[in-house]
């Protein structure tokens, strides 16, 4: 995994950078991950490998004005160790557990025939919450994430996500994989940028579609809410 996606740099191990697992997993297209590598500071990547799935390498974020840290959900073909591994300039530092699973979230079809609705493809539901030290931001995509694995079901899947403050500022780039679980649930930590009082959530998928959406900040400590057909 280090020669695959690490680009040739130097890793250490690290307990500062924690993956939480759910002790039971008992959906394998539904496993919640969450990293959390806030006590080593800010960091220029991300990345999540699953080492014994069919497609190990499933997110890469880039947190350019946010904080160490990204929950989601994951599909999981088999028991496998989960790994985060965050860079600082050239140093990986790398944390991770162990995923007991009885697999198939990958490649098994489901009991019910997977079916695309168009008319909500895209639809995003987002929320905001202020905290001490900047925002949370959570999001829902509805859009299958297919790998192609299933017969009869093409590889379908946003690709790329991004979030924007309201001119254009990046604070956080994702490049998901297949192994996202289908209608990306993801939560991050983004700072509170300097001017505007909305941000961006951006995607594209493998069809070449593009997807936006605008999720407003809330003024004081309280949420804000959207729901867009995007």
């Amino acid at each position: 995994m280090a020669e695959r996606y690490l680009g040739g740099r130097p890793a250490v191990f690290d307990d500062r950078v924690k993956v939480a697992l759910p002790p039971v997993t008992e959906d394998q297209t539904q496993v919640p991950v969450t990293v959390d590598a806030r006590e080593i500071g800010r960091a220029d990547e991300i990345l999540l490998i699953a080492d014994l799935n069919p497609f190990p390498l499933t997110l890469r974020l880039e947190p350019v004005a946010a904080a160490a840290f990204v929950a989601l959900r994951m599909k999981i073909e088999q028991g496998t160790p989960i790994r985060a591994a965050v860079r600082q300039g050239d140093l990986w530092h790398v944390g991770g557990r162990y995923l007991d699973a009885a697999g198939g979230g990958c490649s098994v079809p489901p009991v019910i025939a997977k079916t695309t609705d168009w008319k909500s493809l895209g639809n995003t539901r987002a929320e905001i919450w202020r905290e001490p030290e900047g925002l949370r931001l959570r999001l829902r995509i509805t859009h299958p994430m297919d790998n192609g694995m299933i017969p009869g079901v093409p590889v379908f899947f946003i690709e790329t996500l991004d979030v924007t403050d309201a001119s254009g500022a990046k604070s956080v780039r994702l490049t998901l994989s297949e192994a996202v679980a289908d209608n990306p649930t993801l939560t991050l930590l983004p700072d509170l940028p300097s001017g505007g009082d909305v941000l961006v959530i951006a995607g594209r998928n493998t069809a070449g579609m593009d997807f936006s959406a605008r999720v407003p900040i809330p003024p004081r400590a309280t949420a804000s809410r959207l729901e867009e057909r995007l």
